[in-house]
């Protein structure tokens, strides 16, 4: 089998010849490399230096020797888009007391670490893009494209997918993880009570844009996979009402999964951090069948889960600080108590639930993939077994 066989035969409750470590888009876990300075200390602390892998200004250099070496996979994406004309915003940037604050030309100001692009903590969103409709006007007149890529272009770029041997995964865009992204938390929560217009307005932008930009490459591509990122639990369920997400959001969902399923997408999914235990639910009622990453601190439970959900594929859930310096002990237990009874019942591709910590260290990697590739029955990778 290759690797677009194997996600296949997963994905749809089969059995592969072994079962990958498979990353998906945004949060690969263990499978697609780390950001910089976790990569200088799995370095420092035994892995070759010529393991790429490594993410910075979230571009990921060579992550193919990381997959060889590690006995990794993921998916493919494509590197281009239909739409044009849009322009996007200028900002400067300035240090100050050891952080750097950006200011853009939309109002939006972050203060973040100075080193944030190779590291990667939460910045500090001072002012949002959007605070209310002038902005939310003005943001879209900026970035609405007003032009499409010819179909000779279109065709050519496509062509490049048709005999590929690796899944192919196509962000469909967001609903309310756009809303947070551009308003914050706060007051993307009390627009969703006080100005329904703006924001039925907002995730309509994002519905006409697919329509027209990205339903056409999911048809013609027929990828395996079809994303939506979200971003919208937190560590005590979801950031809105299941109400509020069938007023707002579930015709983007209707017209997303349709458009998946007609394609003959394997997995509908979408990534999303936090305990997802409801939305989980939510989310299959519309067609969704597939969520990451599943995170351990968010108090999800995909033994309960694969009761209720039996044909919806999980795919994550093993604790990501298990392999930090110190944490050593901790990495048997967290497999071996969830992975083989979820791989006996199917649907499910093993992982960290998020992405490795600076924290990280070369032996607990190891140990860590040694387990999992055993548990797995997969063979691939050239890390020293231990």
């Amino acid at each position: 089998m290759n690797d677009r066989e194997r996600f296949k035969a997963v994905a749809n409750f089969e059995t592969p010849d072994y079962v990958p470590i498979f990353g998906f888009p945004g949060a690969p876990g263990m499978s697609g490399g780390c950001m910089k300075k976790t990569h200088d200390y799995l370095i420092a602390t035994g892995m070759p230096a010529d393991v790429g892998g490594f993410n910075e200004n979230w571009a990921c250099t060579d992550v193919e020797s990381w997959y060889r070496y590690w006995g990794t996979t993921g998916s493919m994406g494509i590197n281009f888009g239909l739409a044009r004309g849009g322009r996007w915003f200028e900002s400067t940037s300035r240090e100050e007391d050891g952080y750097v604050i950006i200011e853009s030309e939309n109002g939006a100001i972050t203060r973040q670490l100075v080193d944030n692009d190779i590291t990667y903590t939460m910045p500090e969103f001072i002012r949002y893009a959007v605070r209310d409709r002038e902005s939310w006007e003005f943001h879209k007149r900026r970035t609405q494209a007003n032009d499409i890529m010819p179909p000779d272009e279109v065709a050519e770029n496509c062509r490049r997918f048709d005999d590929r041997t690796r899944p192919l995964c196509i962000s469909a865009g967001s609903t309310y993880g756009m809303l947070r992204g551009l308003m914050g938390t706060e007051y993307a929560s009390i627009a969703l009570h006080e100005e329904p217009d703006l924001i039925h307005d907002m995730i309509q932008s994002c519905l006409d844009g697919a329509r027209k930009y990205v339903f056409p490459l999911i048809e013609r591509l027929k990828p395996e996979i079809v994303q939506i990122g979200e971003d919208l639990c937190y560590n005590h369920g979801m950031l809105l009402s299941p109400r509020h997400f069938d007023e707002y959001c579930g015709q983007f969902y209707k017209e997303v999964c349709d458009c998946a399923r007609a394609a003959g997408a394997d997995l509908i999914a979408i990534d999303t951090d936090g305990n997802v235990m409801e939305f989980t639910g939510v989310a299959a009622s519309y067609g969704v069948n597939a969520i990451y990453p599943y995170e351990v601190k968010g108090g999800n439970d995909l033994f309960a889960l694969r009761e209720q959900y039996p044909r919806f594929v999980f795919c994550g859930w093993l604790e990501k600080e298990s392999i930090n310096e110190g944490n050593e002990d901790t990495i048997e237990p967290e497999i071996m108590s969830k992975v083989p009874p979820l791989l006996a019942k199917g649907g499910y591709f093993p992982n960290g639930d998020h992405g490795i910590q600076p924290w990280a260290a070369f032996p607990s990697l190891c140990r860590f993939m040694t387990i999992l590739h055993d548990v797995c029955g997969n063979p691939e990778g050239e890390f020293p077994r231990v």
